[in-house]
């Protein structure tokens, strides 16, 4: 199997913290919300005093590109198939990597990811998973779903989007000063020969990809609009502009860098973005 490029990345990104010896100061002089829990399973019980000197153990919080969602049947998350927590070896998850760097991290992991979250939900998912895992070594963040609307207004939404982006990474730092945050961007972007290639075999997709929204791909003649595709990538572009330059505010945060800008794409689309889902995606293996 191939290396899959968030998985490299969240190595390193590792590594780079556990070299350093920072204090895990912050720019951003905001403190952390309290939310309510967004999901119903309970995490396992956290130890009364951690040792937040001694940060162990990987959190992921985010949509279904996290979850494992879309390597099963019907749509449901296969947390084993998590690309950031998943235990099954050929996957190669972010995890099994920590476990092997790092062995206390075996058994201290949590994903809260949720299908279809927006970033509002960010806070209370980060909440939930440091209740399982007090002082994590890594905290993987992959957000940017339901938050884009394409309806003419995505613009007005990106300081709610950076701010709940904010309070998850700040929730994170305070209880993990010297963890690290990795915040990863938007999987692939809508391509033209990708959308040809799919509507040739399954031409059932084109109705869904078919309308005068600003993002739909085919105009109501069935002609593709490039112009479209590239109002979605602006989109995207902005939203993951947003997320890096809060990121860039924590000295424990760091982002892929927008090397999934460019990751190539097989078979599935999503309707809001026209790309495959995390799990299907083989990445060039890097040099």
């Amino acid at each position: 199997m191939r290396i899959r490029t968030s998985a490299l990345v969240a190595t390193l990104v590792l590594v780079a913290g556990c070299a350093s010896s920072g204090s895990g100061s912050t720019s951003d002089p905001s403190g952390p919300t309290a939310s309510m829990a967004a999901s119903t399973s309970s995490p396992s019980a956290a130890s009364p005093s951690p040792d937040r000197s001694k940060p162990a153990g990987l959190i992921a919080m985010g949509h279904s590109g996290i979850t494992g969602e879309g390597t099963g049947g019907g749509g449901e998350p296969v947390p084993e198939k998590s690309w950031a927590t998943g235990t099954l070896p050929e996957v190669d998850s972010v995890y099994l990597r920590m476990v092997g760097l790092l062995p206390a991290t075996e058994g201290n992991v949590f994903n809260a990811g949720q299908g279809g979250a927006p970033a509002s939900r960010l806070e209370a998912m980060t909440e939930r998973a440091l209740a399982a895992v007090p002082v994590p070594a890594l905290a993987i963040i992959q957000t940017i779903d339901a938050d884009i609307q394409c309806d003419g207004n995505d613009a007005d939404r990106m300081d709610a989007f950076g701010e709940n982006v904010r309070k998850a990474i700040r929730l994170v730092v305070d209880a993990s000063p010297n963890g690290r945050v990795l915040v990863v961007g938007q999987l692939g972007r809508p391509r033209a020969a990708f959308l040809e290639e799919l509507i040739a075999k399954d031409p059932s997709q084109r109705d869904a990809l078919t309308g005068t929204g600003p993002c739909d791909f085919f105009d109501p003649s069935g002609a593709l609009d490039q112009d479209h595709i590239a109002n979605l990538t602006a989109i995207i572009d902005a939203f993951e502009a947003e997320q890096a330059k809060v990121c860039a505010a924590f000295t424990q945060c760091s982002t892929d860098g927008g090397v999934r800008a460019h990751t190539s794409t097989s078979s599935r689309t999503s309707r809001a973005t026209g790309i495959t889902s995390m799990s299907e995606v083989r990445p060039p293996r890097p040099n």
